[in-house]
């Protein structure tokens, strides 16, 4: 017998795959409701409204997920490039990713010109992950893995917002193999730095 999943938690499920393929604007609180089969009432006993929910998503659901889909770890006796390509081949194989693109970014494009709350979370969470992947790459710099000239920095933000522009395709223009070629593209780059 499977274990009936609390209101919250699939409140919180069903709001990412709706914010993440619709969007924000034309995600309906009713929609969600509706999809998750419970009355109005019983999300307002967790949730003020659909801003709050959302926000809690982003947080509870969003984040976690970024980390899957960016996790630029470095596992022990492995190189940066290694770390490098294996998330990138685990984000090729990832087809909600590659079909409807980073749900951050998304996320972002619509709200972070409208929404000051919005901005200041999901903007810092972008920060977040440029500082890691800046320190993965810095990491390769200080162990001779790239020229000591690069800026971890500026090649952290380089990675990811390309990243993202590619991801950013419509569904019609994306393809794993596309997002394979952008990413044997950096990585090339990044052996022409290498000591």
């Amino acid at each position: 017998m499977t274990k009936k999943q609390p209101t919250r938690e699939k409140l919180l499920d069903i709001t990412f795959d709706e914010v993440y393929i619709h969007g924000y604007t034309a995600t309906s609180v009713d929609t969600i409701l509706k999809k998750a089969g419970i009355p109005k009432g019983s999300m307002y006993h967790h949730f003020k409204g659909k801003k709050e929910l959302v926000l809690a998503m982003v947080q509870e659901r969003l984040f976690p997920k970024m980390e899957l889909f960016f996790d630029f770890e470095r596992k022990e006796g492995t190189t940066v490039m290694d770390a490098l390509r294996g998330t990138f081949a685990s984000m090729s194989r990832n087809k909600p990713l590659i079909t409807y693109g980073c749900p951050l970014y998304r996320l972002m494009v619509e709200l972070s010109p409208v929404d000051e709350t919005f901005d200041t979370l999901l903007s810092s969470r972008v920060v977040q992950m440029q500082d890691n992947l800046a320190l993965l790459l810095q990491k390769g710099i200080e162990d001779g893995e790239f020229n000591e000239t690069l800026s971890a920095k500026d090649l952290a933000s380089y990675i990811l917002e390309s990243t993202w522009g590619v991801l950013s395709l419509s569904p019609s223009l994306s393809s794993s193999q596309h997002f394979i070629k952008h990413s044997k593209f950096i990585l090339e780059t990044l052996a022409i730095y290498k000591n």
